[in-house]
């Protein structure tokens, strides 16, 4: 396989977080285009709430040591056989994270290590071959099912039966958070046996004590989700890639956290090949929102914690109703993250839809950024 280093093109992602007034700056990543496409930026070690965290670095390609990184992500899986298929999905906690993303500076190498049996994945991927750093180009390398973003650096890796792919949002000033994506898919002469996708931020947390006890801020950026949204009517359920931005507001004092999501389904691929839209129930364009809140309680959560009211797709309601007596529905949401940086400058988690609809299959697993 043949890879060198990229630069793709989605706006940056513009994180930001104001105490008291409006945003100072709005970032935001721009539905894919049509080859493909996803979000990333950060840096830091620690552990978000506990006092543990650290802030010297300006972001992830400040660091001039080899640095360990929480990697808090929504993860899922698709494994086929001659009898059938097994979905596996779960979204992870501040407190219990998905696995580290390690950089050293001196030799260029990420280490990507994600484990979530919930989700299916059980990951060790060193990426240190210089043909490691990859263009985005689908053609020339089979099966890869990664979104083609501008502002993201890419990583690939793969063998005869396997690829894999780490793509993150490459950092600018003021930020302490980086959005990323992963991909893996492995065939044989049959086809893909497996495949994975995830969603996920990692970057320095804030140190408890400057996390603030009053006053609001106003957080703007954007979002990476990987999605299955197979309504029932569509023969295949295909892991489908939404971005967009992200607009969070926190009141401090109130100890409360709304989310708002707002984007658009991309181009989606199989097998290393573009799906036609004519082929998807929700094809390239589908609009997709989510309104949602939460509670920071850095000593029970880490940073703060809730679930969605409200998410439409293609302006349609999307029905995740807990189950419940006298009803046929058993679907759920989450809302997962903390605050990164000096003084809660960014922030950044995750989030999980999962559609409860009879006949349905609906997972949205998804990650977000934003700077004050």
């Amino acid at each position: 396989m043949r890879v060198s280093s990229i630069a793709l093109a989605l706006p940056l992602l513009a994180l930001a977080a104001c105490g008291g007034a409006g945003p100072e700056s709005v970032g935001s990543i721009a539905p894919p285009a049509s080859a493909g496409g996803t979000t990333g930026g950060g840096t830091g070690v620690g552990t978000p709430g506990t006092g543990t965290g650290s802030t010297s670095p300006s972001n992830l390609l400040a660091v001039s040591t080899a640095t360990s990184f929480t990697a808090i992500g929504a993860l899922h899986s698709f494994t086929f056989s001659d009898t059938g298929q097994l979905y596996q999905g779960n979204a992870s906690t501040v407190k219990v994270p998905s696995g580290t993303i390690s950089y050293d500076p001196r030799d260029g190498v990420f280490t990507v290590a994600l484990t979530d049996e919930k989700a299916g994945f059980a990951q060790n991927n060193r990426f240190q071959d210089p043909a490691h750093r990859a263009d985005y180009n689908p053609e020339a390398t089979p099966n890869l099912e990664a979104p083609n973003l501008a502002g993201f650096n890419y990583l690939e890796s793969g063998t005869s039966t396997e690829t894999t792919s780490f793509f993150y949002q490459r950092p600018g000033d003021g930020t302490y958070v980086t959005l990323a994506g992963f991909t893996r898919s492995v065939h044989d002469d049959k086809g893909v046996t497996n495949r994975q996708h995830g969603a996920l931020v990692f970057g320095t947390p804030t140190i408890q004590s400057q996390i603030p006890i009053s006053g609001t801020g106003s957080y703007t950026g954007g979002f990476l989700a990987s999605a299955v949204l197979n309504d029932g009517t569509q023969a295949s359920s295909y892991m489908q890639w939404l971005t967009g931005t992200s607009a969070v507001s926190v009141d401090f004092g109130r100890s409360t956290v709304d989310v708002r999501i707002d984007g658009a389904v991309g181009p989606t691929f199989q097998n290393g090949v573009r799906v036609s839209d004519a082929a998807l129930t929700n094809p390239t364009g589908t609009a997709f929102q989510a309104v949602g809140s939460a509670k920071i309680d850095l000593l029970r959560y880490g940073g703060f914690s809730g679930a969605f009211t409200s998410a439409t797709l293609g302006g349609k309601a999307i029905d995740f109703t807990s189950a419940a007596s006298g009803t046929s529905t058993a679907g759920a949401s989450s809302i997962d993250g903390t605050f990164f940086g000096p003084n809660a400058a960014n922030v950044g988690g995750n989030f999980r839809i999962v559609g409860g609809v009879p006949g349905q299959r609906i997972d949205i697993q998804g990650a977000f950024t934003g700077k004050k």
